[in-house]
């Protein structure tokens, strides 16, 4: 089943594979695009992993959304979306 937590933590790990570290506290508010971590190919590579990893398919819209961008508002808005 997936969780709003299975999914903080995947997300946490792929940041981490890429050399954002960031504790949990922070990790909700972190804003990917704003931080340049993240370019366009990485974040379709965190979109695909979250599709495989967790069998659910992730709407353009949600990626398109700049708000999105933020983790927990990702996180929120892939919860409300299955």
């Amino acid at each position: 089943m997936i969780s709003k937590e299975t999914l903080l933590e995947y997300i946490q790990q792929f940041l981490e594979e890429r050399g954002v570290l960031l504790d949990a506290s922070s990790l909700e508010s972190y804003n990917f695009i704003a931080e340049g971590e993240l370019d366009s190919f990485e974040i379709l590579t965190l979109t695909m992993g979250i599709e495989a990893h967790f069998s659910i398919a992730v709407a353009p819209e949600l990626l398109l959304d700049e708000k999105n961008a933020i983790v927990g508002n990702l996180v929120n808005a892939l919860m409300e979306s299955i």
